[in-house]
């Protein structure tokens, strides 16, 4: 007998020791903590460990034995026929085959040798079949507590420090075998390297779900929540409803017909369902409902398909796969979830906007109908390549039962196509979506007229008394064909574009003179002067307010007084500045009479200096030929050393930049700079190469002020995540310590400049 074992982490320890000796290629960083840190023997680890083993009760059908798994490909001899086993479908084959036959337990023989898979990855050669059943005698039932019901997505990667906290190395996992190994390695001693992981990493469940997890103590609940609940395992009458009606499902066997094969049916929450091949669905009313009997549970299906119709006993439920039985014969369904599609979210949002689509429901109402799915979540309906007459919306989303694709606001079809569809088949060209007992089958079709996009739209715009400067260039902005030898052209008569005369010339700012007007568009051939396609472009004026945006600013600037008893220095452009993008011009004035005639500007507004400690600046706002004035009040404050009230804190981080200058006595996150936004709740924290958009907030108690850092991700600067009690407080610099921990100290400095 051969005995083989795989030793996966020689390079790793060997790494490890390398990098510990080489004191220049240290990298000092703050201490991980217990949110990121891997213990040896530690619940979490061990949960990984039972995670990542392999799952020797995968393929029972070829071994019967859970404790350990064949190495694929093996060869086998099944009623004299040889099949080679490569592939986890392949086992499903066998075990449908099994499933089917009257065969007994030893229905099939390994073509030796073979090579048996242990769950720490181990390895053993067999040579021949009493060598085999030796080590399945000797296989224990429990299938060493394995965890099969939640798998990781990789890559993910650990920081790895030496004893003194000194980060020496990165180690990226891209596999189950690779990640039981490095646990496996893991050795609880102080003296030798202590192991981070590194957050965000993400979970799939086996039924379908996902979750992304921050810190050691959620992915330890997401894998505890898996357990062994992988999916309908025990033929429940209420797990089967719940399973029947979550998903649509595929027969992949129908012993006496296989011509059913490949057919799906739709569960509906009503008790009835519906039978659908190729995306068309069969036009009569089933009913399906499960009966109880002292034999098991039976699937009652009620339907003028004579073949389907009647009881059929459930004799298997598991793995999203039923086995029903009718009559002496056999079908098979499998659950098709959202896993299935092949097609992501984005996948699916950049296909539909790819080309129009001819659509049906299997009634011969859209024939000559397209749909045409704009970046601007509008959809229009068209017949042939005329010009829109149906409008609406569309959009995606995702729940638990998969992709969801809604139409709303329709103008027409509300009956036909209104609502939420469920996407339940999805390639590059062709789409298959339910509601309810309808099927809705889109196919792309790309060979469409170049022009096509190019349709009658309107264009909206805000001025005074009807009256308002237009682009007409950004009608059908979503429209990009390259027009090559063609041009766009504008006109204000239908008669001047048929005669090609009075063109508008300066498209980019085109003042109206009624409201609405309407503008005629040609595509035009430059070198014959031959009009190819023509649309019109609605011009509409709203009187609206262009000072909403300063209105809702309350425009409070304050900065602490450090005891100078000299000049105080603001930035008056950061008062308004989520709002002067939106105007013409913005000047400042010390006074109302200043601001109203616009004289006397103050000439520098980021360094405006003033020696009172409460004063009123004007903001003089000039928007498409309108004028408003909006005050801004500054204070200086008292801002006593670990003294200073919650607004005081709120109003020194928006006021400038920031980054750590220490985190522990370490300025290895120094390249890190802070953006707090004012009142969105968001800080932007970046470098040169990366940028992340986490969350901040603060609140009051009685030890202080207390500022809150979370959905903060990224190697190392995920440890400024949690509560932080502000110990020390000036306009310049924040002094932090951690609520949990008080020995965790961050010091962050301004950036004004």
């Amino acid at each position: 007998m051969k005995i083989k074992l795989k030793y996966l982490f020689v390079y790793l320890l060997f790494a490890l020791f390398y990098f510990t000796s080489c004191q220049e290629e240290i990298t000092d960083i703050e201490n991980p903590n217990d949110q990121e840190t891997i213990i040896s023997n530690s619940n979490l680890a061990i949960l990984l460990s039972r995670t990542t083993a392999n799952f020797g009760a995968a393929d029972d059908i070829l071994d019967g034995a859970s404790c350990f798994s064949v190495e694929l490909p093996v060869t086998v001899e099944v009623s004299d026929i040889t099949m080679i086993i490569e592939t986890p479908s392949d086992l499903q084959q066998l075990e449908n085959l099994y499933n089917e036959s009257s065969m007994d337990d030893d229905f099939l023989d390994f073509i030796f040798p073979i090579t048996i898979v242990f769950s720490d990855y181990s390895q053993i050669v067999i040579e021949n079949e009493d060598e085999l059943q030796d080590f399945v005698s000797d296989c224990e039932t429990e299938d060493a507590d394995a965890i099969a019901c939640v798998d990781i997505v990789y890559p993910i990667s650990f920081s790895v420090f030496n004893a003194d906290f000194n980060l020496i190395d990165t180690i990226v996992i891209e596999s189950d075998e690779a990640l039981h190994g490095f646990l496996d390695n893991l050795e609880d001693d102080e003296n030798v390297v202590v192991v981070s992981l590194n957050f965000p990493v993400n979970l799939q469940y086996s039924n379908g779900d996902s979750i992304e997890v921050n810190s050691n103590e959620e992915l330890a609940d997401a894998i505890e929540l898996a357990g062994d609940d992988c999916s309908i395992d025990d033929c429940s009458e209420a797990s089967l409803v719940s399973s029947l009606e979550a998903c649509p499902w595929e027969i992949t066997t129908y012993s006496s017909l296989p011509e059913f094969i490949g057919m799906d049916l739709v569960f509906y929450s009503d008790n009835t369902f519906a039978f659908y091949q190729d995306g068309n669905t069969y036009n009569f009313v089933s009913y399906w409902s499960l009966i109880t009997t002292e034999n098991g549970l039976y699937l009652n299906l009620e339907t003028d398909f004579e073949d389907f119709n009647g009881e059929w006993h459930v004799v298997e439920c598991a793995n999203a796969i039923l086995q029903l039985t009718k009559e002496g014969q056999t079908m098979v369904i499998n659950q098709e979830c959202e896993d299935d599609l092949g097609c992501s979210l984005t996948d699916i949002s950049s296909i539909l906007q790819e080309c129009p689509w001819d659509f049906s429901n299997g009634s011969g109402n859209f024939e000559t109908n397209q749909m045409i799915f704009n970046a601007n979540g509008d959809v229009q309906i068209s017949e042939g390549m005329a010009a829109s007459a149906i409008g609406g919306s569309w959009d995606l989303s995702v729940t638990d039962a998969g992709v969801w694709l809604t139409f709303a606001e329709l103008t027409a079809f509300q009956e036909s196509l209104h609502g939420d569809w469920l996407i339940v088949e999805c390639d590059t060209d062709r789409i298959v979506l339910h509601k309810d007992d309808q099927t809705l089958v889109l196919e792309q079709n790309c060979n469409t007229d170049l022009f096509s996009c190019f349709e009658n739209t309107q264009l909206i715009a805000c001025g005074i008394d009807g009256f308002a400067t237009f682009n007409l260039t950004e009608a059908n902005t979503e429209c990009g064909p390259d027009l090559a030898i063609y041009g766009i052209y504008y006109y204000e008569s239908e008669s001047d574009l048929q005669s090609n005369i009075n063109r508008i010339y300066t498209p980019e700012s085109y003042s109206n003179m009624y409201n609405p007007t309407v503008i005629y568009a040609a595509i035009i051939n430059i070198y014959d002067e031959a009009i190819v396609h023509m649309f019109t472009i609605d011009l509409i004026v709203e009187n609206c307010n262009y000072f909403a945006c300063f209105e809702s600013v309350d425009a409070v600037l304050e900065l602490c007084d450090e005891g100078t008893d000299g000049l105080y220095e603001f930035d008056l452009s950061i008062a308004f500045a989520d709002c002067t993008p939106t105007a013409d011009l913005v000047t400042y004035h010390e006074t109302l009479a200043d601001a109203d005639s616009g004289s006397n500007i103050i000439v520098n507004p980021a360094s405006y200096s003033v020696a009172d400690v409460s004063s009123t600046i004007y903001a003089r706002v000039e928007i498409e030929n309108q004028v408003d004035i909006f005050p801004i009040q500054l204070n200086v404050m008292t801002c006593n050393a670990g003294n200073c009230s919650e607004a005081d804190v709120d109003g020194i981080l928006i006021a400038c930049e920031w980054n750590i200058t220490s985190y522990n006595g370490s300025d290895n996150l120094s390249h890190y700079n802070f953006h707090f936004e004012y009142n969105s709740g968001i800080v932007v924290i970046y470098t040169d190469s990366i940028t992340i958009d986490a969350t901040w907030s603060t609140s009051q108690t009685s030890d202080g002020v207390i500022i809150d850092f979370s959905n903060v991700t990224g190697p190392n600067i995920q440890a400024v995540n949690g509560s932080w009690l502000v110990v020390e407080c000036t306009a310049n610099q924040l002094i932090l310590h951690n609520v949990n921990d008080s020995s965790l100290e961050i010091v962050l400095d301004n950036n004004c400049e």
